[in-house]
């Protein structure tokens, strides 16, 4: 039977986290807990401090040496080791993580083991600030614990049964809505400026009787799509929009990690790929606009993002690392360019029309493919969000395509 895992450091947070597992426990859900502390003691954890620094190849008085940045990431590394064991063994219902920093931490490290559809709860003072890391591309719940988590007060006390009620309800709610096997389930990516295309193969796949996800294209939601094709969530992929790739390689606000692109060719995942809105570079205020962009063409996409054009020269070396990427993939996987414009900026008469641009990216993809490369490249003769782009795209993933 599925339970609770609390991981924290019970050497520092013994007060409250207690208050936690006896909460837990009186709600009929008695947790298995994960000690990631680095001062040892006993605490009664079903893995103690010493177990989870073995697990990561340390004894306790090896922590010290490794100075506090350094003991912490162990323990992470040995509880994340104890709880891939503990998922494998069908044991995870539910991962809450409580503390400060250090939690939150641990936290980046746990939650990216636990399946999509496990809840990941974390309750710390770090989620009041930057939480890119703590999402990740997973489905995670956060809580705001108001005070500090220290001691023993009746705010506190509130906000740990408010936790534990929450960990409780997502644990026995998670059979209603399970995500498991990939089923008809067709993962697309967006942006506003390729919803068009979006829309069109929804309603292609819909036809079809398959299941369209969307995901925004926005940092986070390129690494929850690429969650969701390597965990074989999915049947298949449109990724019609890799503008995180531009931001990735030159310094935009919503980068997703240099295993873009990647997920579908490791996981044996049909895929389409198109060069959605990689004419431009996602940036902040207009006002703040690095220096080194204040001279290329851009458009105000609203008071915070700034829209700045690649450049021939970046469009080339994004089609090389979208090949290179790709490697040798698994499945039938094409690349199918609009040489009419990749987005509503890049259409003719718009701020960001450049053909030039389109046919850059297409001969930077070609040269990055190898000799005889299985990856399909095919320049159309069409806008991106013209609805015959959006056929061809749902047609190069459609069942039964031969690789």
């Amino acid at each position: 039977m599925s339970r609770v895992v609390v991981a924290g450091t019970f050497d520092t947070k013994a007060e409250p986290l207690g208050l936690l597992v006896e909460k837990l426990r009186s709600l009929d859900a008695p947790p298995i807990t994960i000690d990631t502390g680095v001062f040892g003691g006993e605490h009664g954890c079903d893995h103690p401090t010493e177990a989870v620094a073995e697990a990561a190849g340390y004894s306790l008085e090896e922590l010290p040496p490794l100075g506090r940045a350094g003991a912490v990431s162990a323990m992470a590394t040995g509880a994340a080791r104890i709880l891939r064991q503990l998922v494998d063994g069908g044991e995870v219902g539910a991962l809450v993580c409580m503390g400060g920093s250090n939690a939150a931490a641990a936290f980046s490290v746990l939650a990216p083991i636990v399946p999509i559809g496990v809840p990941k709860i974390l309750m710390a003072t770090s989620v009041a600030g930057e939480t890119r890391a703590l999402v990740g591309g997973g489905d995670v719940t956060m809580l705001y614990p108001v005070l500090d988590i220290e001691g023993d007060n009746r705010i506190l006390r509130g906000m740990i049964g408010r936790l534990a009620h929450v960990s409780v309800a997502l644990l026995r709610a998670g059979g209603e809505h399970p995500v498991s096997a990939p089923g008809n389930s067709v993962a697309l990516t967006m942006y506003g400026v390729t919803n068009p295309c979006v829309a069109h193969c929804r309603e292609l796949l819909a036809d079809r009787g398959l299941e369209p996800l969307v995901f925004h294209a926005n940092g986070t939601g390129g690494r929850s799509f690429e969650s969701f094709v390597s965990q074989g969530l999915v049947a298949s992929a449109i990724d019609l929009t890799i503008s995180e790739l531009a931001d990735e390689l030159f310094g935009g606000l919503w980068p997703a990690g240099s295993d873009r692109l990647t997920g579908a060719s490791r996981s044996a995942v049909p895929q389409a790929i198109a060069p959605g809105a990689i004419d431009m570079i996602c940036l902040g205020s207009l006002a703040g606009l690095p220096e080194r962009f204040r001279n290329r063409l851009h458009v105000a996409h609203n008071d915070l993002v700034t829209l700045v054009r690649t450049t021939p020269e970046e469009n080339h070396r994004l089609g090389r690392t979208v090949a290179e990427r790709l490697g040798t993939p698994g499945a039938a996987t094409s690349v199918l360019v609009p040489m009419k414009g990749v987005s509503q900026l890049d259409i003719e008469g718009g701020p960001f029309h450049d053909p030039g641009s389109v046919e850059a990216f297409a001969e930077g993809v070609a040269s990055g493919l190898p000799p005889h490369s299985p990856v399909s490249l095919v320049r159309m003769d069409h806008h991106i969000n013209d609805r015959e782009f959006a056929e061809a795209l749902v047609a190069a993933v459609e069942p039964g395509r031969a690789r």
